[in-house]
């Protein structure tokens, strides 16, 4: 099994998406785009607020606020409902959350960011989209950059696939061929990720979506 190469994954996926409550636009504009572990640090939060936050499923999302710094914000992790139910054996719920809180994600085509879009939970309430070149953040980030072919924070349903830690796979080890051939187009490749945090996104962004005045 072979794994994918950096042209390959530019070609087929020119652009990558962000999407972020506008009340978060800020703390982007300022810090750029960092994961929920980094806002944490960033943050200073208390031993029982980080456990709550990065340990469990999250219930709902959370406004990081602090003297000297723009609000954040950390999203609900609602559609992990059956995750402890399909966690890998050679994974654990700890090491599957402690995966998930640790990079930035893009959504990998234009289709998976509009259905983002239409959840209901998402309609009601401002968005920021950024539109952001893969080369050139594959140029800037790409020793941290991995990839999943599954929504990986999404477990709606007793039959989706098994998650983990190892979820999320580096470029050269990704299997885009084969998931094609076994899952289509649209299901070969869901999200990109960029370990810790992508400081410089507004250098990398193409267009900018939504309430940002």
């Amino acid at each position: 099994m072979t794994g994918m190469d950096v042209e390959e994954l530019i070609a087929r996926h020119p652009q990558v998406f962000h999407t972020m409550s506008a009340t978060a636009w800020p703390s982007v504009q300022r810090h750029g785009l960092l994961s929920t572990q980094r806002l944490i640090d960033l943050f200073g939060l208390d031993t029982a607020e980080r456990d709550r936050l990065l340990n469990a499923p999250r219930k709902q999302s959370t406004v990081l606020r602090a003297p000297g710094l723009p609000p954040a914000v950390i999203r609900d992790q609602k559609p992990m409902k059956f995750i402890a139910e399909k966690i890998d054996p050679q994974s654990s719920l700890i090491a599957y959350l402690h995966a998930i809180n640790s990079p930035v994600f893009f959504w990998a085509s234009p289709e998976r960011l509009d259905r983002l879009r239409q959840a209901k939970e998402y309609r009601a309430e401002g968005q920021v989209v950024l539109h952001i070149d893969t080369r050139a953040l594959i140029e800037r980030h790409g020793p941290r950059i991995e990839l999943c072919r599954l929504n990986s924070g999404a477990v709606t349903q007793k039959n989706h696939p098994l998650r983990g830690h190892r979820s999320w796979l580096p470029i050269p080890d990704y299997p885009y061929d084969d998931y094609r051939r076994r899952y289509g187009r649209d299901g070969a490749l869901v999200e990109v990720t960029v370990l810790d945090a992508v400081p410089d996104i507004l250098d990398l962004t193409s267009e900018i979506e939504g309430p940002t005045g």
